[in-house]
């Protein structure tokens, strides 16, 4: 962990949630958007046990042509993400 958040998300075993505008990043959720111009951020939060140790995430699934795959418990990746990943 670097303690910074931007590179601290990607890591296996956290949980990342983004909310707000995406076009920054290549998306399609604009300024426009949004109800007032002031409203329209983009948010960042990482939740992982060193730095959210009262919250924890039960699941994080993954829905994808109907069928629901579960990629971590408890911040620790699934067998389907592990298997997925040594396939790379």
């Amino acid at each position: 962990m670097s303690g910074a958040d931007i590179q601290d998300e990607k890591i296996l075993g956290t949980c990342h949630l983004a909310t707000g505008r995406d076009d920054h990043l290549g998306g399609h959720i604009t300024p426009a958007k949004f109800k007032r111009h002031q409203n329209a951020t983009h948010d960042d939060i990482l939740f992982a046990p060193h730095k959210t140790p009262n919250f924890d995430i039960a699941q994080t699934r993954m829905h994808r042509d109907g069928i629901t795959t579960v990629l971590n418990e408890h911040f620790k990746p699934s067998k389907y993400l592990l298997d997925a990943l040594a396939d790379e």
